[in-house]
C-alpha cells in the first residue's frame, strides 16, 4: 500500500465545502454548516472571496489536510492559500478549541506540498502571485523557505516564557489583583487577563483575553507577571505560557516588562508565480 502523500486538486467553486464535509464524516461529526468553512486571512476586502479551488492531501486515500485557494479581493491576479491539518481540526471539533501541540514532521511536509500544488494551479489559472499568512517557525514559514517565498508585513507575534524558570522582573508596581472563576482569570480595577490551560501549555490570545482600559504598560505587566506566578504555584504541570499579540501597543510594551520574549512572528508571505 502506498504511504506517500498524494495531493489532489479540485477546481470547483465549492471545493472547500467538499473536503470539509469529508472531514466531518471521517470524524463521525454531524454534517458541516457554512459556519465551519475557513475564514479568509485578513485582506481588507468585504465578504467571502471567490474560491479558485482546493488541494486535498491524502495518505492511503485518507484525507490528511487541505488548502483553500481563493482570490485576494484587493489585488488583481493575486491568489491566497490557507492550509488545514485534519488532526488539529478534528481535535477542535471534539474539544471546542484549537490545541497548542507543536507541528509534527507530517504537518510540515503536508503544508509545503499543499502550497506547492496551490502555486502550480494558481499559476496555470493566470495568477501572478500567491500569498499566505503564518508563523515563521511553523509549517507556513517552513513552506515559505522551501518554495523561496518572501516574508514581509509582520502581522503578529508569539511571546513565551517557562513558568518554572521565569523570574519576576524587578521594578514593577504593586497592583491589587483578584481572581475570577473563568479559567485562570486575574483582574485589577483597570485590566484583566485570562489564560487557557491545555495539558502542559497555557495560552493567551491577547486580542480576546487581555483587557486594559486605563492601565499603563507597567501596571499591565505587573498583572501578567502575577498570572505567571500563579501558574507556577497552582499549575506546576504547565511548562510554557504563550501569548499571541496582534497590533496592541500597550500589550506589546507590557510583555517584555513581564519577562516574556518573542519566540515566533506571524508573517505575510508572497511567492511570485512566474510562467513555467
Amino acid at each position: 500500500m502506498n504511504s506517500e502523500l498524494f495531493f489532489e486538486w479540485d477546481g470547483r467553486q465549492d471545493a472547500d465545502e467538499h473536503v470539509i464535509g469529508e472531514m466531518h464524516a471521517a470524524a463521525g461529526q454531524p454534517a458541516y454548516t457554512a459556519d465551519e468553512e475557513p475564514e479568509p486571512e485578513p485582506t481588507g476586502g468585504q465578504g467571502r472571496p471567490r474560491t479558485i479551488g482546493a488541494v486535498a492531501a491524502r495518505r492511503d486515500g485518507a484525507l490528511l489536510g487541505w488548502a483553500w485557494v481563493y482570490e485576494d479581493p484587493d489585488h488583481e491576479r493575486v491568489a491566497r492559500v490557507q492550509a488545514m491539518y485534519v488532526p488539529r481540526e478534528v481535535r477542535r471539533l471534539t474539544t471546542g478549541y484549537y490545541d497548542l501541540l507543536p507541528p509534527t514532521a507530517e504537518e510540515f511536509a503536508m503544508v509545503t506540498g499543499l502550497y506547492r500544488r496551490a502555486a502550480d494551479e494558481a499559476r496555470a489559472a493566470g495568477y501572478r502571485t500567491l500569498r499566505w499568512v503564518g508563523r515563521d517557525t511553523g509549517p507556513d514559514g517552513r513552506a515559505a523557505t522551501a518554495l523561496n517565498a518572501h516574508g514581509h508585513g509582520e502581522y503578529a507575534r508569539c511571546w513565551s516564557t517557562e513558568p518554572a524558570t521565569w523570574q519576576p522582573p524587578a521594578g514593577l508596581p504593586d497592583v491589587q489583583v483578584h481572581q475570577l472563576p473563568a479559567h485562570l482569570t486575574l483582574a485589577t480595577a483597570d485590566a484583566e487577563v485570562s489564560a487557557v490551560i491545555d495539558g502542559h501549555a497555557a495560552h493567551i490570545n491577547a486580542g480576546e483575553s487581555i483587557r486594559h482600559e486605563n492601565a499603563e504598560p507597567r501596571a499591565l505587566a505587573a498583572l501578567i507577571a502575577e498570572l505567571v506566578t500563579r501558574l507556577r504555584r497552582d499549575h506546576p504541570e504547565v511548562t510554557e505560557l504563550t501569548v499571541w499579540e496582534f497590533d496592541d501597543a500597550a500589550v506589546r510594551q507590557a510583555l517584555p516588562l513581564a519577562g516574556l520574549r518573542i519566540t515566533a512572528r506571524t508573517m505575510d508571505y508572497e511567492l511570485p508565480l512566474t510562467p513555467s
